[in-house]
Order: C-alpha cells, then structure tokens, then sequence
C-alpha cells in the first residue's frame, strides 16, 4: 500500500464535479477559502493595523497564490502524483506556521487550520499523510514555542494546543483506520470484497523467472447455498458463508488473497502455483473443506463447490496480470463447472485460447 491510499478511502468531496479529482477540490478550497479568510482578517485587523497583522496577510495572501497554483498544475497534470501530495501537505502546514511565527498573538485565529488540514489529509487520502501533517504541526508548535516570542510567554498554551493535535491525529488515525476496514472488507465475512481483490491481483508484481509456477485465480460457488437458505432462514445461510470463509482462510498460504464477491462467491487468488497439478491440489482441498461442513446455525447442509480456475500463462508470467480478463475467463470456467454438476472444477484454457486466437 502506498503512502497516500488514495484508492482505498478518500471521502466524499464537497463539489460534485469533482467527485473523483480531490486533490482539484482541495486547491479550489485552498483559493477560495483562503481568499474568504484573507478577506475577514482584512476588515478586522485594517483598522488597527501594525507589523504583525501586516505580516500575517502577507502570508495569508501568499497561501492564496499558493492554492491558485495548486490548482493550474492539477488541471495541467490531473493524474494523481505523490511527491505533489507530499509537497501540498507539507506547505499547507508550513505556510500556517509561518504565519504564526510572523504575526505571533496576531495570527492566532489562524491555529484552527491546523486541525483543519490535519481532518482534510486523513479524509482524502488516509493515516501516512494524516501521519505526515501531524508532524509537521507538532515540529511547527514545538518551533514557536522555542522562538518565537508571543509563544515563549504563553508556553502552557502551545504545550496544550501540541497535545491537542497529537490527540486529535491520534483519533483521527483510529477513525480513519476503521473505515478504510470497512470499505476493503466484506460485513459478513471479514474476507476482502471485490474492489480489494481486484486492486490486490492488480497490484501484484510480475514473477521475476517464469519457472515452473505461475499465478491462479480460482473463483468459486457453494452448491446448495441457496436450498440451504430457503430451508432454514438467512441465519443459517450467514453461518454457511462465515464457516466457508474460514475454511477458506484456514486452507491459503502467505501471500494469498481470499474474498467474497457477493451472495455464495468466493475467490482465493493464489501465487507461486505448480502449474495445472498445483492448482488441481488447491482446488481438491477447497472441496475437501467444503463439505466437512456438516452444519449451519444447528441445520444439518448437503454443500459442494463449483470452481473455475485462471491460470497466468506461461508467456505472460513475467507480465503484468490483466486483472478485468482473469476474473472474465475464471467467472466463464466456475459457471461451466457448476453446469456439470456439483463438486466439479474446470480450468479456463479453452476461453483463453478462444480469446488469444
């Protein structure tokens, strides 16, 4: 996982139309409300002004510059780009603290931003840069606190605002953490959902010597799920699916992905597979698993599985995998197995062949 996990979680944005562009959002945000603010801190502090509240505009109007930058690079390069998330996380901090240091007392209805930027990088893009700006915040508190002069005098101030952001990021963290939980998981089983999987295969590195192992993706239907259900209640069909899961979980290896895709379809993708005798194994134990469940909720199941297999072939090994295509030709084998009957597994080398001619 990388150090913004944008694919994982990023809230909902504010503005429609960049409903899948945060990061243009974000530096709409930066111009406008940053502009807004500059605008109400200058009919406050003109009539009374002095070397710290000229100061504190200053910076305040260099921010806005700022967020207007941001935004005409992200409108020229819209594709996502971590050193530039980086960068924007670090300077959005930065620049508060430095107006903070240049206008000390001045620049104190400022510190709100703070926690303002600390939500904004946990929300959009997840715990490392949510991560990052508390340390930013907490090495910007604990500068002023040492030079700058308003913050030297009121050090219980800055000791307690220092614990508040630690607090907050730290809360924020466990918050955060929960949710990306809950959109890479399925409720019921605890098992990766589909986007998780696919992102998982996605991301998985090409075999480095295409010896004799290869990439497997078995996706699976419970036979007799659905009598399961209609005889004894939705209970017993949720216990079917959670003691599936675990068998499943119980039966990978370090390095496997297991998942659930919806209703009684699994998928286990599986690395460093021997071939077609490999994955005949694998897929003899998942059948094995599958019927040594002998009850649900209390109710005596009859299940068996229906498995398709994808095999990475051997020219590709050293490819990146097509992800929409494996699941493609892995969902035609599954359904073709469960139309031989139960207990069948079925290899997908036919709809590959007919694909590659």
């Amino acid at each position: 996982m990388g150090w913004f996990d944008k694919d994982v979680w990023h809230g909902p944005t504010v503005i429609g139309i960049y409903e899948t562009q945060p990061e243009k959002e974000q530096a709409v945000f930066r111009t406008i409300l940053g502009s807004l603010a500059l605008l109400a801190y200058a009919i406050v502090a003109v009539p009374h002004l002095n070397a710290a509240r000229i100061n504190t505009m200053l910076v305040m109007a260099v921010y806005v510059a700022y967020g207007a930058l941001t935004w005409l690079t992200v409108r020229v390069h819209p594709r996502t780009s971590l050193p530039r998330l980086m960068l924007t996380t670090i300077l959005d901090q930065c620049l508060v603290f430095t107006a903070l240091a240049l206008g000390g007392r001045a620049a104190l209805p400022l510190l709100f931003i703070v926690f303002w930027f600390l939500v904004g990088a946990g929300c959009r893009y997840g715990k490392r840069p949510l991560i990052l700006s508390c340390a930013i915040s907490v090495a910007g508190l604990t500068g002023l606190m040492i030079w700058q002069p308003w913050w030297q005098h009121n050090y219980p101030a800055g000791a307690a605002l220092l614990l508040a952001v630690v607090a907050s990021s730290l809360y924020l963290f466990v918050f955060v953490n929960k949710l990306e939980r809950r959109a890479a998981t399925d409720p019921l089983t605890g098992l990766l959902n589909r986007a998780s999987l696919e992102r998982t295969v996605g991301q998985t590195q090409p075999l480095a010597k295409p010896a004799n192992s290869t990439d497997a993706l078995f996706v699976i239907d419970l036979d007799g799920f659905k009598k399961v259900n209609d005889s004894f209640g939705h209970s017993a069909g949720d216990d079917l699916l959670q003691q599936f899961a675990q068998a499943l979980l119980a039966l990978s290896r370090r390095g496997d992905a297991v998942a659930r895709l919806g209703g009684d379809e699994f998928v286990v993708f599986a690395r460093q597979v021997a071939g077609h005798t490999g994955a005949t194994a694998i897929a003899e134990r998942i059948h094995v698993a599958t019927e040594s469940i002998r009850f649900a909720a209390g109710n005596p199941v009859n299940v068996s599985a229906s498995i398709g297999v994808y095999l990475r072939a051997e020219a590709a090994r050293t490819q990146k995998l097509d992800v929409t295509r494996a699941f493609r030709l892995a969902d035609y084998a599954m359904y073709s197995a469960k139309a031989r009957g139960p207990r069948q597994t079925v290899f997908a080398d036919e709809w590959a062949q007919m694909e590659s001619a």
